[in-house]
């Protein structure tokens, strides 16, 4: 009796194991878009300026709940305009951003961003935010 469990259980083991499950997968690396540019490559613009409003009433932003015009830093590609020198932002920074690009067409590159923000209110009762950014916008030659 022992001898046949014994058997039994090699002959499940070794048709567990040629009968396991499949695992496949496919990659693919995209190429290399770096492109070092020379500061003789760029139009700049003089220093311009953008402004951004966050009102939060109960820690909500009513005025931007339903329609909101904002803007993104996220990686450079034939998509969107890069930022050159920025660190991660939101709210009236993002909405100054906006402001910014929508005030001045047609420019490739935002460079070194600087952002002055007035906060006044109370934490989550009401809340109002107002930024003012101030960058070099260029056009590439």
């Amino acid at each position: 009796m022992k001898t046949r469990v014994i058997l039994f259980s090699l002959v499940a083991i070794f048709a567990i194991s040629f009968s396991g499950c499949n695992y496949t997968m496919k990659s693919m690396k995209t190429p290399n878009n770096y492109v070092e540019f020379q500061k003789e490559d760029f139009t700049f613009s003089e220093q311009l300026t953008g402004e951004g409003v966050q009102t939060r009433i109960l820690g909500i932003d009513w005025a931007h709940l339903f329609k909101s015009e904002t803007a993104s830093i996220v990686e450079a590609n034939a998509f969107n305009i890069p930022v050159i020198g920025n660190l991660p932002m939101g709210g009236s920074q993002a909405f100054a951003i906006n402001d910014l690009m929508q005030k001045n067409p047609g420019y490739d590159v935002v460079f070194y961003p600087q952002y002055e923000t007035h906060m006044t209110g109370v934490p989550l009762l009401y809340q109002k935010t107002h930024t003012v950014v101030k960058a070099k916008l260029a056009k590439i030659k």
